[in-house]
């Protein structure tokens, strides 16, 4: 089952983040029949859906893993601890297409104290036998 937002994305983050730990998540990602499966820079697991709710918007639902991420890795907890478990992001994006090729999603989430600015930038189709 394809979906209409299908293809290779550049996905880049700004936050508010403070604190000690490095943030590690922009890279590029595939998105597959609504979903995505990437490791980032720090090898930590990310799982996303993206469910269209209107020609402007997409819910987005992201489960960061850091569980095989390198050792000196770890995400942030809503009261900004550091851990190890997964972590689970949701978001509202603002989708704004031109034709199937240029396609940008946008928007906030919302963690805890923290605050992440989320592009992604349609960047390709989908690589054939991925």
């Amino acid at each position: 089952m394809t979906s209409p937002l299908d293809g290779q994305y550049r996905v880049t983050t700004t936050t508010n983040y403070q604190g000690p730990l490095e943030k590690k998540s922009d890279g590029v990602t595939e998105i597959r029949d609504g979903q995505t499966r990437r490791r980032d820079a720090a090898n930590c697991l990310w799982t996303s859906t993206f469910t269209v709710l209107s020609d402007t918007e997409v819910e987005m639902v992201s489960v960061a893993d850091p569980s095989e991420a390198d050792a000196d890795f770890m995400l942030t907890r809503p009261n900004g601890t550091p851990t190890r478990d997964a972590v689970t992001y949701t978001s509202s994006l603002k989708l704004s297409r031109k034709g199937d090729d240029q396609i940008q999603m946008s928007g906030q989430i919302e963690y805890g104290d923290e605050l992440i600015f989320l592009t992604m930038r349609k960047i390709g189709p989908l690589e054939s036998g991925s």
